[in-house]
C-alpha cells in the first residue's frame, strides 16, 4: 500500500528540497540509483526513498552488512528510508582517525586503571525508535551505565559527511540530543570539505536556555567548533583554529574522573588533528 510523503519534511532532515525520490521497487534497483548517482557526482549526496514497510527495511538493510552502510535514516511510519551514497575515503578516515586518537592513543595513556576495557565501540549500530532507525557514524557506550539509565542511546556519538552546505550533520546533531532524553550526551560533527583541502570538527551538547514557561529547558548547541585546512599547495602549512578538540570523560563514560588515577578529558591537540588531516586529504 502506498503512503503519503508529503509530511515528510526535508528541510527538518536537512537534505535538500531537490533531492531525488524513488518508489522503492527491490534491492538491486536501490544499488542501481544508489551507483549512478554516485558515478555522476551528483550535487545531492543523499536520496529518498519510499513505500519501504518494516520488514522489507529489516531484511533488505538492517540485518544486510552489504547495504547496512548505505543509509542514514528510516521512518517506519512514513515507510521512507533516506539512502546516502557509498562513504568515501576521506569519510571513513575521518571517522577511524579521531576514534583511533580517542581509543588507541588517548586511553592508552590510561591503560594501568583498563579504562579501554570499560568503553564500548559500537560503531554504526542501529538506534531504534518508534519514529526513526539511525545509524551513526562512530558510537561509544560504557560497559556499565549508571542506575535507572538505559542502554539503548550511546553517551557520545560521532556522524561524518563529506560536505554538508544543506545541515545534515545539525539536524542529526539535534535529533540525537533531543530524541534521546539527554541520554546522548555529546555529537560529533565532522565534515570534509568538498572543493579544498580543510575539515570543520564541532562538538554539539544540550545546553541550558531556561524560559519564563519552562525552567528545565535545554537545548543543542555547538559548545566547540576545530577548523583544520590548508592551500592546495603539498608544502603549504597546516592551519588550525579552535583546537585542541576536547571531549569530556564524563560524558564519554558516564561518570567523574577520577583525577587520582590519571583520568581526564580526552584532549586530542593540534598536531594530532593535522595528522588526521593529512591522512583524510591523502584519500580525498
Amino acid at each position: 500500500m502506498a503512503v503519503n510523503t508529503h509530511s515528510f519534511s526535508r528541510r527538518a532532515v536537512g537534505v535538500s528540497r531537490t533531492t531525488s525520490e524513488y518508489p522503492y521497487q527491490g534491492i538491486q534497483h536501490f544499488r542501481d540509483i544508489i551507483y549512478r548517482e554516485n558515478a555522476a557526482e551528483s550535487k545531492h549526496p543523499y536520496v529518498i526513498f519510499s513505500n519501504i514497510n518494516e520488514q522489507t527495511f529489516m531484511r533488505d538493510f538492517s540485518e544486510s552488512r552489504e547495504q547496512n552502510h548505505l543509509y542514514s535514516d528510516y521512518f517506519p511510519q512514513l515507510q521512507i528510508l533516506l539512502a546516502k551514497r557509498p562513504p568515501t575515503r576521506a569519510t571513513e578516515q575521518a571517522r577511524n582517525g579521531i576514534n583511533n586518537a580517542i581509543v588507541v592513543k588517548r586511553l592508552g595513556f590510561m591503560d594501568r586503571y583498563h579504562l579501554d576495557d570499560q568503553l564500548r565501540t559500537l560503531g554504526r549500530a542501529d538506534v531504534i525508535t518508534p519514529e526513526r532507525i539511525k545509524p551513526p557514524d562512530m558510537s561509544y557506550l560504557p560497559v556499565r551505565v549508571p542506575a535507572g539509565r538505559s542502554d539503548c542511546w550511546p553517551s557520545v556519538v560521532f556522524q561524518c559527511a563529506y560536505s554538508d552546505s544543506n545541515g545534515k550533520l545539525a539536524s542529526d546533531a539535534r535529533w540525537w540530543l533531543n530524541a534521546s532524553g539527554g541520554e546522548v550526551k555529546t555529537v560529533l560533527a565532522i565534515t570534509v570539505w568538498r572543493k579544498s583541502k580543510g575539515m570543520t570538527f564541532e562538538t554539539w551538547e544540550l545546553i541550558s536556555r531556561p524560559t519564563r514557561g519552562d525552567i528545565e529547558r535545554k537545548v543543542p548547541e555547538v559548545v566547540q567548533k576545530v577548523v583544520v585546512s590548508k592551500e592546495k599547495s603539498d608544502d603549504a602549512p597546516v592551519r588550525i583554529t579552535g583546537a585542541p578538540l576536547v571531549l569530556g570523560f564524563e560524558e564519554l563514560f558516564l561518570r567523574p574522573a577520577d583525577e587520582q588515577k590519571g583520568e581526564g578529558d580526552i584532549v586530542i591537540d593540534g598536531d594530532e588533528l593535522a595528522m588526521v588531516a593529512e591522512h583524510v586529504w591523502m584519500r580525498d
